[in-house]
């Protein structure tokens, strides 16, 4: 059990925590330099995956990058020109990426054939790419040319993650991430009142699940109660081009205009998910979506989120909306904040899917931070 700090709670929002290079010898050493270098990208290149890459010769360390923007070049590019600016000579090196190297022509251009005009010798994979256009084909140009290729190493840590980039490319959506804070004693709180279950520091530091998000949704009472902006506040300055998706399930429009989620912000538009044809609201955008038992169709809101490049969304409550994700299959991961005192109400009933364990620990003085995949 780690203690929580900044760094923590990075690697827990990404899907760690991840390997530490220190502690590692050989390849799987400099997979997980690449892997590091790999979470700079993470909330900036969806629908892309967000690829790391090293270039490595004689144990030195060449050149090293990310993909951070989709349209942008992928991290193997990006590598190879790490090593140009330091005038590093990459032929005869080895390049480690989290991710099979791309073989076809998108809105850039294919990874192998970059890395054999450059001279690269060898190629180690943490995992194959599930892309159609890719699996495995990217391994076997690289082969044929004569390049010795090995697949595999770190494997588990690079699936996990590139688990939101493989959900999206299987199943067409966003990989869902829920979190509350909740008490010794299971509950959030009296009903109808505002309780602060963890501190402001430790809320400071869960806001890097929202940097490592596309999108952040919450239901109606915690718009109507709590009046949260769901801005991202991580202290670390983040690219131009991030945009953070505000999203409030209000089925028939209740939330008022005058709610501080509706102010805009740059770079962070307004979203509401509504069923019906409620007033509209200036600087919001309605997504129009099927009705449901509780309200509207949760799978048509990630498809819609999906349709605009999110590929990590975060729910961050209230109880009943984080209940129906997992009612519905929907969620991928559980953060819990939990206090070390009750916070009092009922308690929650939180149906797990079985499958799930506990993956993660990190404490701070009065309670800890639990990861559940």
């Amino acid at each position: 059990m780690s203690e929580l700090s900044p760094e923590t709670a990075w690697a827990l929002a990404t899907g760690g925590p991840w390997p530490v290079p220190e502690g590692l010898s050989g390849d799987p050493h400099f997979m997980a330099l690449a892997l590091q270098e790999g979470l700079k990208g993470v909330g900036l290149s969806s629908p892309n995956p967000p690829v790391g890459c090293a270039l490595v010769k004689d144990g030195r360390v060449l050149g090293i990058g990310s993909h951070t923007r989709a349209g942008d070049p992928h991290g193997e590019i990006m590598a190879l020109r790490d090593a140009e600016s330091r005038e590093e000579d990459v032929r005869g090196a080895t390049a480690y990426v989290t991710l099979e190297p791309c073989c076809h022509q998108g809105r850039t251009g294919p990874c192998t054939q970059a890395l054999l005009q450059a001279g690269i010798a060898r190629v180690v994979v943490g995992v194959r790419d599930p892309n159609p256009r890719v699996d495995g084909g990217g391994m076997a140009i690289l082969r044929a040319q004569g390049l010795p290729v090995e697949e595999g190493v770190l494997a588990e840590a690079c699936a996990r993650f590139h688990a939101p980039f493989f959900k999206f490319i299987h199943a067409g959506l966003p990989w869902v991430s829920l979190k509350l804070a909740l008490g010794s004693d299971g509950a959030l709180g009296p009903e109808g009142q505002r309780t602060q279950v963890t501190p402001p520091a430790v809320q400071r530091l869960g806001h890097a699940l929202r940097r490592a998000s596309e999108a952040i949704v919450v239901g109606r009472r915690t718009a109507e109660m709590d009046d949260p902006q769901l801005t991202d506040r991580w202290p670390a300055p983040t690219a131009p081009h991030r945009t953070f998706h505000r999203v409030v399930v209000d089925p028939a429009g209740q939330v008022p205009s005058t709610a501080r989620i509706w102010q805009p912000v740059a770079g962070q538009p307004a979203l509401r998910a509504v069923t019906g044809t409620p007033a509209p609201l200036r600087d919001v955008e309605d997504l129009h979506l099927p009705p449901a038992p509780k309200g509207c169709s949760l799978r048509h809101l990630l498809h819609e989120l999906g349709a605009r490049g999110v590929g990590r969304v975060l729910v961050e409550g209230g109880g009943s909306l984080v209940r129906d994700f997992l009612d519905q299959g929907l969620a991928d991961e559980f953060h819990c904040f939990r206090s070390d005192a009750p916070a009092g109400g009922t308690p929650l009933d939180l149906p797990l899917p079985s499958s799930w364990e506990r993956r993660a620990v990190a404490r701070w003085p009065g309670g800890r931070w639990e990861v559940w995949r």
